[in-house]
């Protein structure tokens, strides 16, 4: 592929996705506009970004949508899914054990394995029988979105992340399949949703993953979207995000939960003092947690989930890290 089609490619991306790609990513951009021709029977790329040039609005979506990165896996970082699974949802059901309701959103959900291994997690959660558990997937590409919902997984997609013990419990093999389990599938529910457009959920969510998503949008867009997120949760919410993602304005809606890889809590809207517009400081700069010195001890499981920190008062989302 040559560079100037991989700068119009990368432009589109710019232009109908918000995504914001660097040079870094011509050896993934041309590997998969290469099997997009291929499919469609195009003689070249050129050929290709030819039609694409005359503005053809269902070439394009599709094009996007094959761009899309997909990289993806069961239990991604089993640190993250262990702390989400022994810390974070005992917590958060201890918060809302009048309401009764739990309410996690996978945005960027590629082809379903974030949201069926959180589906797992909540499924060995105790005492959720009479509880409204919404768990809702969200990605920009609707053949994802399909295979999501279809729940059907090769040998070598369900073996990576997952142990054997985890996948005899939750899935059925079916030919040379394996089928996600009815009880699990039943937790969740499936959406085609650009992050680019308005955000048309009824309710508020707990936790949300948004995990190696922003990372591919220009630094202003972060900015925005971060304020778009932090007003779909709820305060005190849970925002999950990727491992070292340095996202600009997460800071100016979130904490870091020390201890807790990789999640971060909303701040209440009355902290909040900035403008959208006004996020972006060029000085300040986000330290991921990656680069953070290591926590020690006792130290390493925060406070609020600790035993002797739950005492005889309901500890509430929005206490979990005020300062």
């Amino acid at each position: 592929m040559r560079k100037t089609d991989f700068d119009f490619l990368v432009e589109l991306l710019r232009q109908y996705a918000g995504w914001s790609i660097s040079e870094r990513e011509y050896f993934a951009i041309d590997k998969k506009i290469s099997g997009f021709i291929r499919e469609r029977g195009y003689p070249s790329v050129e050929d290709l970004i030819a039609d694409l040039k005359c503005g053809q609005k269902a070439l394009i979506a599709q094009v996007i949508e094959n761009l899309a990165f997909a990289d993806t896996r069961f239990f991604r970082d089993w640190n993250v899914f262990n702390q989400f699974e022994h810390y974070v949802l005992p917590l958060v059901k201890e918060a809302n054990r009048n309401l009764k309701k739990l309410r996690i959103l996978s945005l960027g959900c590629s082809t379903g394995q974030e949201v069926y291994s959180i589906a797992i997690a909540v499924s060995r959660l105790v005492g959720l029988n009479d509880w409204k558990v919404s768990i809702i997937g969200t990605d920009l590409s609707s053949s994802a979105i399909a295979k999501a919902q279809r729940g059907y997984y090769n040998q070598f997609e369900i073996q990576t992340g997952m142990n054997a013990e985890t996948m005899i419990d939750n899935f059925t093999a079916e030919g040379d399949s394996w089928k996600i389990n009815d009880n699990i599938k039943k937790m969740v529910e499936f959406r085609r949703f650009n992050l680019l457009e308005e955000l048309t959920f009824n309710e508020k969510f707990d936790i949300i993953f948004c995990r190696n998503v922003l990372r591919f949008f220009s630094s202003g867009i972060q900015s925005r979207l971060c304020a778009k997120i932090h007003n779909m949760q709820v305060p005190g919410g849970i925002l999950y995000l990727g491992k070292g993602e340095n996202i600009k304005g997460i800071i100016d809606y979130y904490g870091a939960i020390s201890g807790v890889a990789c999640a971060f809590q909303s701040k209440l809207t009355s902290d909040i003092k900035i403008a959208p517009e006004q996020l972006i400081r060029p000085e300040e700069e986000y330290i991921p947690l990656s680069e953070r010195p290591a926590a020690n001890g006792d130290n390493n499981v925060p406070h609020f989930v600790r035993p002797s920190g739950l005492g005889e008062k309901r500890p509430l989302m929005s206490d979990i890290l005020r300062k």
